[in-house]
């Protein structure tokens, strides 16, 4: 094959996008190429299931970290075979480093989603989703549950690209991903 397969992880918080976006982008880079989204690996996990929240128990970090380990399994297997290959993840803060560092047979990209609160907000509430409601400090604002997350996004590596998807929709975050060739994203 002439060509490297690229591994693009998309993170950002609940509802920036990455899970609509991903296989739209996938859809640009192949073929052959596969989106996957980490929720695959949340839900999988029926009896014993641990939720993440501002307090997590070690159950839950580590149920996160074993989702984390699997998507970057499916990601390297797949590109291994000459795919490019879209993860959607919540993956924040030292994470994104440790996630990145398990790509080992393709070319690393990272894009961050980061929408505005508001825009989040909107786009949860449009899903008929709470995933803010256990984030915001007693405060009782959501707003203050999705700055509380972007919080940890930005305690990552300051590195791909990072892209304010607020007034775009996903042809255009498609487009600005690759305006570039991609040099923009790379890890």
């Amino acid at each position: 094959m002439s060509r490297r397969p690229k591994v693009v992880l998309i993170t950002g918080v609940q509802a920036a996008g990455k899970s609509t976006l991903a296989p739209v982008l996938a859809d640009h880079l192949g073929p052959p190429s596969m989106a996957l989204d980490g929720d695959v690996f949340y839900s999988a996990v029926r009896a014993g299931h641990a939720r993440m929240g501002p307090d997590p128990d070690p159950e839950a970090v580590r149920q996160l970290r074993l989702r984390y380990e699997a998507s970057a399994l499916v990601a390297n297997h797949y590109a291994a075979s000459g795919f490019h290959v879209v993860i959607a993840d919540v993956v924040l803060g030292e994470d994104v480093t440790a996630w990145m560092e398990r790509i080992a047979s393709a070319e690393r990209h990272l894009v961050v989603l980061n929408p505005g609160p508001e825009v989040v907000l909107a786009r949860e509430r449009g899903r008929g989703g709470d995933s803010y409601r256990d984030w915001d400090h007693g405060s009782g604002s959501p707003a203050e549950g999705v700055r509380t997350l972007q919080e940890f996004l930005e305690q990552g590596p300051r590195r791909g690209l990072w892209l304010d998807t607020s007034a775009l929709d996903p042809s255009q975050s498609v487009e600005a991903i690759l305006a570039d060739g991609m040099a923009g994203s790379r890890y």
